[in-house]
């Protein structure tokens, strides 16, 4: 290749190179949507101090809205928070049961997402679900813990795992450093596994 066309031919390349990343990092994720009403403090589950979360339970399925508590009374002993129920949208969470469109094939829960756009605190479930009550309980703590900032966790000791495994779900390390960076906790070390559990 001679000389002049190689500088050329990189001349007209390299503005694309640059142009490429900055349009993936101007796309932003959207959160799912439905016709459920929004949760007005929905904001208070990005404080770093103290939070205090009002719980809207607007599922169909009274063992799900138990077992949903019980998951608030979990996270209540780890991070420093309190919450209550609250059947306003005056909410920070809200529980509901979710439609085909948002829950397709075999999900059974699904929470939006604080930092994507168009979030309303809202969790899914489908009230429908062949779960035990402990089945429940822990997808619950899963789905709380998205809405709280946690990722998937690739142990499949954790209960922020994707999958639901037979065991003992703990939050391990990683997820109590993602919570440490996001929240203060009311527990005295992160080094020690906390084993889920109502």
């Amino acid at each position: 290749m001679p000389r002049a066309c190689f500088v050329i031919c990189i001349a007209l390349i390299l503005p694309l190179v640059a142009v490429v990343p900055a349009s993936f990092a101007d796309q932003r994720a959207t959160n799912w949507t439905g016709n459920f009403s929004r949760c007005d403090k929905r904001f208070e589950l990005l404080r770093r101090e103290s939070m205090i979360l009002g719980v809207k339970i607007s599922t169909s399925n009274p063992v799900l809205a138990r077992e949903f508590r019980e998951a608030m009374n979990f996270w209540s002993q780890v991070l420093d928070m309190r919450w209550h129920e609250d059947p306003s949208s005056a909410c920070a969470v809200q529980l509901v049961d979710g439609t085909p469109s948002i829950l397709k094939k075999t999900i059974v829960a699904r929470a939006q997402f604080t930092e994507w756009d168009n979030f309303q605190g809202w969790i899914a479930f489908n009230p429908r679900a062949p779960l035990t009550a402990e089945e429940m309980f822990l997808t619950a703590v899963h789905e709380i813990g998205h809405m709280l900032g946690l990722k998937h966790n690739p142990s499949t000791h954790s209960v922020m795992y994707y999958l639901d495994l037979e065991g003992s779900e703990v939050l391990d390390r990683q997820d109590l450093a993602a919570l440490a960076s996001r929240h203060r906790l009311r527990v005295s070390s992160i080094q020690e596994p906390i084993t889920v559990a109502p």
